[in-house]
């Protein structure tokens, strides 16, 4: 992955979520390309059909006590019957890192993912992994950022019926003998990760995310603004005209330019409405729901980030294109957003946690909507479906069981103490689903990405660089250093943080401003760092906070290693790189407590979060990894796995 999502400096100067999801490109896609390498060839297959469910996040512990409990009826089925096993995970135990090694069956240093944020050699300046892009002549190009095809393309070169749903890193749409939908890495219409704009009459002084806060005010009942569309140029956008009416205390009037008007009661999401922006000669489509908390005395109304729309592509996230159609006929418009439970707005204060669950589900119901058309459609060939919602929901509600937790609330936690459970009942109904179309020319595998745990402290890598003499900064160290690296001085600076597992050594020749000579001296650096950091302990607690440090090299054979980090970090529990160290910020104090929304994670070393594996056959490996997903599906079909493959067939 070479190309930057271009972004403007300011964006990234504001530390955590907010600017992370600021990493967003600029212009319109007109073009997608991509490489194909060489395929699988085609043996006999036992099977005629294979199902992969994947559901992100799912904890074998948990789901261990949830089926004890009698809670999960379908997953005992199928673990009586079947197997039941721990997976394990790709490092670090992220999610476009994982699922990207489920796709290829192999690690990133075939396909070249590796954090949710790697960085610009030359530049240092955070970069998205999961999508790849250029800009030139005000458009943007859109390529696979995986390096590796998914199991998916050898079935479909093969001929082999195929339909792929909600897979993460699989922005723009890939194509198949079928149907694609494409997950995590899909943008919303101003090509970011998910901005929303919040419109208010009494913006707050200490506003943790100002710039998404558009400061209104009434004339009489009556708000006049626009609402904020693609770019046209240089700091030029295109807008649409937005009245809002005040009805009453509970409800207002929402008139968009070209739109039906529509009401916003207090606590209830709105129905989308369609958006058409004129951006040169060309009209671009877009959809955006609305929460509106408060009518008075001040308005306070949220505006989701503008989703793309199915029936009028924009960037390409259904193959074929007429397959977004199709859906919406089916399901009506639906969040199309590649993270579309947004927790950060409810970091900022936008919206409870009631208009969040609220919106969990509408997107779990449009999910599970679109699995059973998919199996009423599955006759022969490949189903991939992911459900990526009780992730978000452990991250938000994770406190709910953990009272050590700095943001622990007695009344939240029995208020919301049935937020988990209720998400693995329902990933259980989702399997019951699978399960009634399931016979025995069917392999069906059940799979997550990781598992959970509690992330009660926020670790900030690059103030501890700084405080080691690996990192320095301009004048003074005894300062907050700002996100990008602003207050970096790259030549005494001998490594950096960047996303949330990795650090990257300053190599001469390699990084712009480099320092280390590759070779004797950064293999030095490297042991130096490693050594240190697992004898790094909370100043405030004298726990230990990393378990174990990885040589990105020996960890990830293949031709993208060199483009990977120079060490990953594994966390012990509870210890989680900060966001300011995702995007190159160092704040003074070296480690402080989480009291966040954000309250649990999976960021830890692998060894402690496992997935899960859940099978209809019997699994021939005691301790199955998520490289093997991928070689299983194809010899079940018949197909002989790819060279480069690294993962072993789990099923005879």
């Amino acid at each position: 992955m070479i190309a930057m999502v271009k972004s403007t400096r300011r964006k990234f100067l504001r530390l955590g979520i907010c600017g992370l999801v600021a990493l967003g490109g600029l212009g319109l896609f007109f073009s997608v390309k991509g490489c194909r390498e060489s395929r699988s060839t085609a043996v006999s297959g036992k099977f005629k059909r294979v199902i992969v469910l994947g559901m992100d996040g799912l904890d074998p512990n948990l789901v261990k006590e949830f089926m004890n409990a009698g809670m999960l009826p379908n997953f005992s089925r199928l673990a009586r019957e079947g197997s039941f096993k721990r997976l394990q995970v790709g490092n670090p135990a992220m999610t476009p890192v994982v699922w990207s090694d489920v796709a290829t069956g192999a690690t990133s240093g075939q396909h070249g993912i590796f954090d949710f944020l790697h960085r610009d050699p030359q530049t240092y300046m955070p970069m998205i992994s999961f999508r790849k892009d250029t800009i030139s002549l005000g458009t943007t190009k859109y390529l696979k950022a995986r390096k590796r095809e998914g199991f998916w393309a050898y079935t479909s070169e093969a001929g082999i019926p195929t339909s792929v749903l909600r897979w993460p890193v699989t922005f723009p749409a890939e194509s198949v003998k079928g149907r694609f939908l494409s997950g995590l890495g899909v943008p919303d219409l101003l090509g970011t990760e998910g901005i929303y704009t919040y419109y208010t009459t009494a913006p707050d002084p200490n506003d943790r995310c100002p710039e998404n806060v558009t400061e209104v005010a009434w004339k009489g009942n009556t708000i006049q603004t626009s609402i904020k569309g693609p770019a046209t140029g240089k700091n030029r956008f295109a807008t649409l005209s937005l009245q809002i009416t005040k009805n009453n205390s509970q409800a207002v009037t929402i008139q968009i330019e070209g739109c039906p008007a529509i009401q916003a009661r207090v606590g209830q999401w709105t129905p989308w409405s369609k958006l058409s922006f004129k951006v040169g000669f060309s009209r671009v489509y877009g959809m955006i729901k609305f929460l509106l908390a408060e009518a008075e005395p001040n308005l306070h109304l949220y505006a989701s980030p503008i989703n793309l729309d199915p029936s009028r592509q924009v960037f390409p996230f259904t193959y074929p294109l007429e397959f977004g159609s199709q859906l919406e006929k089916q399901l009506g418009p639906f969040h199309t957003l590649g993270m579309p439970e947004q927790v950060h707005p409810l970091t900022h204060g936008r919206y409870d946690l009631e208009a969040f669950l609220a919106e969990v589900q509408n997107v779990h119901q449009e999910r599970a909507k679109m699995l059973e058309r998919a199996l009423n459609d599955f006759d022969a060939g490949v189903l991939a479906f992911v459900f990526d919602h009780p992730d978000r929901v452990q991250h938000v509600f994770w406190s709910t069981r953990d009272p050590q937790h700095p943001a622990y609330n007695p009344e939240e936690a029995q208020k919301y103490a049935d937020a988990i459970p209720q998400t693995y009942r329902q990933m259980d109904e989702a399997l019951g689903m699978v399960l009634s179309k399931v016979d025995n020319k069917t392999l069906l595998l059940v799979l997550s990405d990781h598992g959970f745990g509690s992330f009660r402290r926020a670790v900030h890598l690059n103030r501890w660089l700084i405080e080691n003499g690996f990192m320095n900064l301009r004048m003074t160290n005894n300062r907050e250093a700002r996100g990008i690296f602003q207050d970096v001085d790259w030549a005494r600076t001998k490594a950096y943080a960047v996303g949330f597992t990795s650090i990257y050594l300053n190599i001469a020749g390699r990084e712009g401003q480099g320092i280390v000579a590759p070779g004797e001296e950064a293999e030095k650096l490297r042991q130096e760092i490693s050594e240190r950091l697992v004898q790094f302990k909370d100043p405030d607690h004298g726990t230990p906070v990393v378990h174990r440090v990885y040589v990105g090299k020996d960890i990830y054979p293949g031709p993208e290693a060199e483009s990977g980090p120079d060490l990953v970090v594994g966390f012990k529990p509870g210890y989680r790189a900060s966001w300011q160290t995702a995007l190159g910020g160092a704040p003074l104090q070296l480690i402080e407590d989480n009291k966040t929304r954000w309250t649990g994670d999976h960021l830890f070393d692998p060894s402690f979060v496992p997935g899960i594996l859940l099978s209809n056959q019997k699994i021939n490996s005691p301790d199955p990894k998520v490289t093997d997903i991928a070689p299983t599906v194809l010899h079940a079909l018949g197909l002989v796995k790819p060279k480069h493959l690294t993962g072993n067939n789990l099923v005879e």
